[in-house]
């Protein structure tokens, strides 16, 4: 290994996680290198790897989930300094489209995704340093831990999806699938004043973590009368389903909760198409709402959560494994989506 050169994780194919080395990024324009300190193995990177994600395939250099220490700064940065911690937003928006210029940059016409990019123009996060535009790095508060920072774009996304869903205060709120997604969603929901919270999933532990972070109540999703018993929990009809696994078995589960002119919430990333019942969307006024990533507003929201004490980073965070052992960390987090599974360099 050269000076100029780093170590690296690499999704070298389907079924194939490498520890490589690769070009230390330089800055560009307006540009920040930083130091990772922890980057996340996402759901969508295991995924990804068994050749099941929809839209990410391999190869590519992951890492999107990260925190780090600014190292190197490029010509046109200002605001920022040599050794300041700090949060990646990876999700890049052009700022000029029409989503961009109403606000919706998530939405970008053209966004593209550092550490979720199989063209190689945006490798990612998991690396001894990785390179981003300065607009897209928020500051890591005093008094939040490397370790919870390094989760704040996970909750991000449950932070949006509950922003969009409107106005939260009194709903009845059903969660379905208790992992990380799942859980910060209800941490989500409750900050924002839903009224009673339920969460389902097939795992007691899961369900348990639940309900010590802001659910109301649990049902088990599991058998017959899974919908009844979710139902039963959150007091009738709901408002508002996240459905935070997107399978077609809970979607159908989310259907049978709702209320006329409810909403379902599709948080989780569907593996393929699902049917969906065309005439109960029709006739009872339902909405189905996508919930694609976050805006900068969203990761605010979710570092202020962090800040306040709200993100349980040391329930959450199941591993923590060196950029050496990515192969077998990232067959970890594949096996256990309840935790996230942290790389350090």
């Amino acid at each position: 290994m050269t000076a100029a050169s780093m170590r690296s994780v690499h999704v070298a194919g389907i079924g194939r996680v490498e520890t490589v080395s690769r070009p230390r990024p330089a800055p560009g324009p307006d540009e920040v290198v930083v130091a990772m300190t922890y980057a996340g193995i996402c759901g969508s990177d295991t995924h990804a790897v068994a050749g099941r994600h929809p839209l990410l395939t391999p190869p590519y250099f992951p890492g999107h989930e990260a925190t780090g220490r600014i190292c190197e700064l490029g010509a046109g940065v200002s605001g920022w300094e040599l050794g300041q911690r700090v949060i990646l937003k990876p999700n890049v928006s052009c700022g000029d489209c029409v989503n961009c210029r109403a606000g919706r940059t998530n939405a970008c016409q053209t966004l593209s995704w550092i550490g979720c990019d199989s063209s190689g123009r945006r490798p990612g996060a998991m690396a001894e340093f990785f390179a981003a535009p300065a607009a897209n790095l928020l500051a890591v508060p005093d008094g939040v831990s490397d370790q919870a920072a390094a989760l704040v774009e996970c909750l991000s996304t449950p932070v949006h999806a509950v922003r969009i869903a409107g106005e939260m205060a009194g709903s009845r709120v059903v969660v379905i699938g208790g992992g990380t997604i799942g859980l910060f969603t209800v941490i989500a929901a409750r900050r924002a004043g839903a009224g009673r919270i339920v969460m389902t999933d097939l795992d007691p532990a899961k369900l348990a973590r639940g309900l010590r972070h802001g659910a109301d109540a649990t049902a088990d999703a599991a058998g017959p009368g899974a919908a009844e018993r979710a139902r039963a929990a959150v007091g009738g009809p709901c408002d508002i389903v996240f459905d935070c696994v997107a399978s077609q078995g809970s979607t159908g589960q989310a259907f049978e909760l709702l209320r006329h002119a409810g909403k379902l919430m599709v948080v989780g990333v569907p593996a393929g198409p699902l049917e969906l019942p065309m005439p109960w969307i029709q006739d009872w006024e339902l909405t189905v709402q996508g919930c694609a990533n976050y805006t900068a507003e969203d990761v605010e929201a979710a570092i202020a959560i962090a800040a306040g004490g709200g993100l349980p980073a040391g329930e959450v965070v199941s591993a923590v494994r060196r950029l050496e052992d990515a192969s077998a960390a990232f067959a970890e987090a594949a096996r256990n989506n309840s935790g996230k599974v942290l790389i350090q360099p």
